[in-house]
């Protein structure tokens, strides 16, 4: 009689206790921002992009970089929160939009104080994903990273993406 062959499933459970990956850094890269070309905002024109290489690197331990986010995603939702309370205010000098106020075109983010902002009451981690960004900001984005012309014409291009999407759908191999 022939002797059994040893179970696969056997040998590969027994090694699995003995190599682990860890992580010792986090090497983050900075790219300059661009008009995008390779992207389809869900509405409008102006896509982001970035440029092809990095203009600088930086590495941080993970208790670093854990705690650099965390930092960041405050302040994201802190800049959110300023901008809902704006747009209350503005609801209300002018009775839901229905009533033009000067007071009301007039108040800006600086209005806003931190006081005002209820960052205690909402958890970071539930708060933070990347959320569409109008059409306006994007714009406004591009140009404080130094973009000097916008292409007009992405606009309809986009347009007429996001209506063969719906109509067809997608049929790029590499990049859309």
């Amino acid at each position: 009689s022939v002797p059994a062959a040893p179970s696969i499933l056997r040998r590969s459970r027994a090694r699995r206790g003995g190599k682990r990956v860890r992580f010792a850094q986090v090497t983050v890269y900075y790219f300059a921002r661009r008009q995008g070309f390779t992207c389809v905002p869900s509405a409008g024109g102006s896509s982001l992009g970035m440029a092809p290489r990095h203009h600088r690197a930086r590495r941080y331990s993970l208790s670093q970089f854990a705690h650099l986010r965390q930092v960041s995603h405050r302040q994201h939702l802190r800049q959110h929160l300023r901008r809902e309370k704006l747009r209350a205010r503005r609801r209300e000098l002018t009775q839901n939009g229905t009533v033009p106020s000067a007071e009301a075109a007039g108040l800006t983010l600086a209005d806003v104080s931190d006081d005002d902002l209820d960052v205690g009451q909402v958890e970071v981690g539930d708060y933070f994903y990347l959320q569409p960004l109008p059409t306006k900001r994007r714009r406004a984005l591009l140009r404080a990273s130094g973009v000097r012309r916008i292409d007009a014409e992405e606009r309809q291009e986009l347009r007429a993406l996001r209506l063969s999407r719906e109509q067809c759908g997608c049929h790029c191999r590499l990049t859309c």
